[in-house]
């Protein structure tokens, strides 16, 4: 009789993985289909009309007949059965609940087929497709078990005629009783007829279920007592090790010495003796008289020797289970406390056992491969298919947030965590910060919504190395992060995962997995993660590029709209000025203007052209900034003088508005180094700013105090007010609040960013606040104090005073007409004697004819510039003119321009547009230093 581990009572187990099977003639190559083909029972695949698709090569045998004949006949016409039998009545009934999609058990039935003269177990069970079909031959089984029946009656007889006048209730001594009589009662057919019920029960328990170590558990103690007081089974491992996978006995306490001797004195293939030859051997053996010389020369150990001698070990077979030319294992059968011996017979008996017993174990070994083989290509399928899930989602998240939202959703239900949280770094790669979170409690999220990527914490530290953190039980993340133990308790995860998310070696966020229940990720479940986490943060790392370049275009697009405004304004501020200085000076030409007119006329046309030279300055000092040139003159400063230096310079358009400007100056106690004249600048822009916007009458107050190690100056007022989406702004270049055509306020916006960008060159702070608009400003300037106090401090320069430059030859060198005229004129009015030049070369000419006291000289000029007219007079002797003080008068007005000119051996720079007393103090100044 044939077995096969889908025999008999296997319809729950094989039906599973058959049920998901297609089986049309074409898929018979597929790991499915040859599990189907070699079964040991014949199998037949239905369509919805009952028609045959496929049947296997059992089934092909069974007809005797090639399987091509059989394609496309109902089952019932393949069987010959009338409408009355179960087999039409069952399969008709199965066929209808599958077109009406009703789901059904399998349903399981035996019956005698008379075209074939045999006794089968048929199953029925659905298929995709229709109807499977299993005929399992029970003939020859029926026959032994009806034959085994009568030969239990025969022994019960005999038994109870020797147990006649014994004690029945000594239950230690009735296996003993019962193997002696079964021993001595049968004859040699009996025997034979006896042991062929035997391995057909050993047979029917092996078909029984897919699941071998519970089967060979069975098939263990079916052998005991009949077989053997001890029986065991052991598998070989691929690393040599021997593992115990069955042992029976009539006494429990035995089976678990059993167990326990098999734990205590592993085994393992180059052991050379007993189950470790048999495995290595793949030959039985058998010891049909165990002495004690025996069990010493082959056990070494004395303390495991003591053990089997207790046991009283009388005869033993150990048979190797091999099929395919591979040894899976071994059964042991042992006599002991029935004293009876094994024999040659037995031993047949014992490799037929084994032999069949491996065929079942082989069959196990096929079936779970090709299970696991559906298993693996149905995960490929699902993980592939969640991976197209998610690069699709991920196509369409445009923000790091969103693929966060992504990588939490797909994570948790690939690897069944119960919650998630993905983290991402900062720009100066020193914080994590949570954009997505499931599961954790809102309270502790919050709390860790950004801490240091430095943390002793299993995701900083999987961020910072690169390196998967996979799964620790709770016990290992207490041990690891003792300080944690706290957070760890408040959840019941009983394991955790920390994951990087990479890009080209560069850690960009990390994700954090916790499981309700210990799970140890396979290897194809740690591919599959890695896998996502680095399609995840190729996305996270798009999706900050996207968003970066996002920015930087509405950054350029904010800046562009405020070059354009700010463009705007600066034509209207130049132009402005331009037009009264034009018409006040064509209605001076006609002389037709009373004295009073003509007063009104020059202070207009001054008035307008110092706003325009203070226009043009601003816009110097951004752009020295702007390229990093602006430079400070460090010296000691009187804050006092500098604050009274400003107010003078506002007092008129404050006194023209009845602005009042309250002072409240407390002297510092230490000395502020700094550059008077910038500071100056600076509290000038603040107060003219306050004067700007304080209506008519209002006030304007400027503090002046030491504020912790810093001295602090505020100037408030009670004006129009800022904005509060403009507040942050207020100090950024050429923006301002109303750029407007309506604007009420001129100017350039310029100011502000000056004036912040002088006191962060003195290491200082300033910022501005304002309840609101309509209710004033204040803005707070802080600038550091020294500790030096040697040096007396310095105020600003005061205005220059009327000097007489009488008695003095200056020599004027400018290529422009206009300024050689002003300057000679000026000149002229302080009582100096004047020689005009317009170019170097007439310049060199007239020091060759006399030595003036003092060169006021041009920089910008055609063929030779003032630095080269310069280096050649200070190559002259000073008889010659080698020593003049000279002045640089030029529209080059950086600070770069004034360290080449004193380079080139000006002993003064002035910028242009210059104030003719300021032009006659430098004149002095030179020539007083020389």
């Amino acid at each position: 009789m044939e077995l096969n581990p889908m025999n008999a009572n296997s319809d729950r187990l094989s039906s599973e993985p058959l049920a998901q099977f297609p089986f049309q003639a074409q898929t018979a190559r597929e790991p499915f289909a040859a599990v189907v083909e070699n079964m040991a029972e014949a199998f037949f695949a239905l369509d919805l009309t009952g028609r045959c698709t496929f049947l296997n090569a059992r089934a092909e045998r069974l007809f005797g007949v090639d399987r091509t004949n059989l394609l496309g006949k109902t089952l019932w016409d393949v069987f010959r059965v009338d409408p009355s039998s179960q087999l039409y009545q069952q399969s008709q009934q199965a066929i209808t609940r599958q077109l009406l999609s009703v789901e059904f058990e399998p349903v399981e039935f035996e019956e005698f087929y008379s075209s074939l003269n045999r006794w089968f177990i048929v199953r029925l069970l659905p298929i995709p497709e229709g109807l499977a079909a299993y005929f399992l031959n029970t003939t020859e089984r029926k026959a032994i078990k009806s034959a085994l029946q009568k030969q239990q009656e025969l022994l019960r007889t005999r038994l109870d005629n020797v147990q006649a006048g014994m004690n029945a209730s000594d239950i230690k001594e009735q296996p003993k009783l019962l193997n002696s009589v079964a021993q001595l009662s049968l004859n040699e057919p009996e025997q034979t007829q006896s042991r062929s019920a035997f391995l057909a029960e050993v047979s029917e328990v092996l078909a029984s279920s897919l699941d071998y170590e519970q089967t060979l558990q069975s098939v263990a103690q079916l052998a005991v007592p009949y077989f053997a007081d001890w029986c065991a089974v052991d598998f070989l491992n691929d690393d040599g090790s021997i593992n115990r996978v069955a042992v029976a006995h009539s006494d429990s306490e035995k089976i678990q010495l059993g167990w326990e001797v098999a734990h205590r004195f592993p085994r393992h293939l180059d052991d050379g003796y007993g189950i470790s030859k048999v495995m290595k051997t793949g030959q039985s053996e058998i010891a049909i008289a165990i002495t004690d010389e025996q069990l010493a020369a082959a056990v070494t150990n004395l303390e495991y020797l003591e053990i089997l001698r207790g046991l009283g070990l009388k005869s033993a077979i150990t048979a190797p289970l091999q099929a395919r030319g591979r040894v899976l294992g071994t059964i042991s059968f042992v006599f002991a406390e029935s004293n009876r011996h094994y024999s040659l017979k037995d031993l047949e008996l014992a490799e037929d056992l084994a032999r069949r017993a491996a065929i079942a174990i082989d069959n196990a070994y096929l079936y779970y491969s090709a299970q696991q083989a559906k298993h693996a290509a149905e995960t490929a399928a699902d993980r592939t298919a969640r991976l197209q899930t998610v690069t699709a989602a991920l196509s369409e998240s445009l923000t790091p947030e969103q693929v966060a939202e992504v990588i939490v959703e797909q994570s948790m239900a690939t690897l069944e965590a119960t919650a998630a949280l993905v983290v991402l770094v900062s720009k100066d790669r020193t914080e994590l910060e949570i954009v997505k979170s499931v599961g954790y409690a809102e309270d502790l999220v919050k709390s860790w919504g950004r801490f240091s990527i430095n943390l002793d914490v299993p995701l900083a530290e999987a961020v910072r190395t690169g390196e998967p953190a996979w799964v620790e039980s709770f016990l290992d993340r207490i041990a690891r992060y003792p300080h944690l133990a706290s957070i760890y308790k408040r959840y019941d995860f009983e394991s955790w995962m920390a994951l990087p998310l990479v890009v080209e070696g560069r850690s960009v966020g990390g994700l954090l997995l916790s499981f309700m229940k210990f799970r140890n990720p396979s290897q194809d479940d740690r591919d599959f993660v890695i896998a996502l986490s680095r399609q995840c943060a190729q996305a996270i790392f798009r999706a900050q590029l996207y968003e970066a370049e996002r920015n930087a275009r509405a950054e350029a697009e904010q800046a562009n709209q405020v070059k354009d405004e700010f463009l705007a304004v600066l034509s209207h501020e130049l132009r402005s000025p331009l037009n009264p200085i034009l018409g006040w000076t064509k209605l001076l030409r006609t002389q037709q203007l009373s004295p009073e007119k003509v007063d009104q006329a020059l202070a207009t046309v001054e008035r307008n052209a110092k706003l325009q030279a203070q226009l043009i300055e601003d816009l110097l000092d951004i752009s020295r900034m702007l390229r990093g040139k602006l430079s400070l003159n460090i010296a000691p400063v009187d804050l006092a003088a500098v604050i009274q230096g400003a107010i003078e310079t506002v007092q008129l358009a404050a006194s023209s508005k009845s602005i009042q400007i309250q002072t409240l100056l407390q002297l510092p106690k230490k000395t502020l180094l700094g550059d008077a004249n910038r500071l100056q600048q600076v509290v000038w822009n603040l107060l003219s700013n306050a004067v700007k916007f304080t209506p008519n009458q209002g006030q304007i107050t400027i503090r002046l105090e030491d504020w912790d190690r810093q001295i602090q100056i505020q100037v408030s007022d009670n004006g129009k007010g800022i904005n509060p989406d403009f507040l942050p702004h207020i100090f950024e270049y050429f923006r301002q609040a109303d750029s407007s055509t309506t604007r009420q306020f001129g100017g350039l916006g310029l100011g502000l960013a000056i004036a912040r960008q002088i006191v962060e060159l003195h290491g200082g702070t300033i910022q501005a606040e304002s309840p609101g608009e309509g209710l004033g400003a204040t803005f707070t300037v802080r600038l550091p104090v020294a500790t030096v106090t040697s040096e007396s401090p310095t105020a600003p320069e005061p205005l220059a005073q009327t000097a007489n430059l009488a008695g003095l030859h200056i020599l004027v060198v400018d290529d422009e007409p206009d300024m050689r005229n002003l300057a000679e004129f000026i000149l002229l009015q302080q009582g100096a004697q004047v020689t005009v030049a317009s170019s170097a070369a007439e310049a060199l000419l007239a020091v060759s004819q006399f030595v003036p006291h003092v060169l006021l000289c041009d920089i910008g000029m055609p063929e030779m510039d003032g630095y080269a007219l310069m280096q050649q007079i200070r190559a002259r002797s000073p008889e010659a003119g080698g020593k003049i003080p000279a002045i640089a008068l030029t529209a080059y007005a950086g600070e770069y321009d004034r360290r080449q000119a004193l380079a080139a051996g000006f002993q003064r720079h002035i910028s242009k547009p210059v104030e003719p007393d300021e032009l006659v103090k430098a004149i002095v100044q030179v020539v007083n230093q020389s």
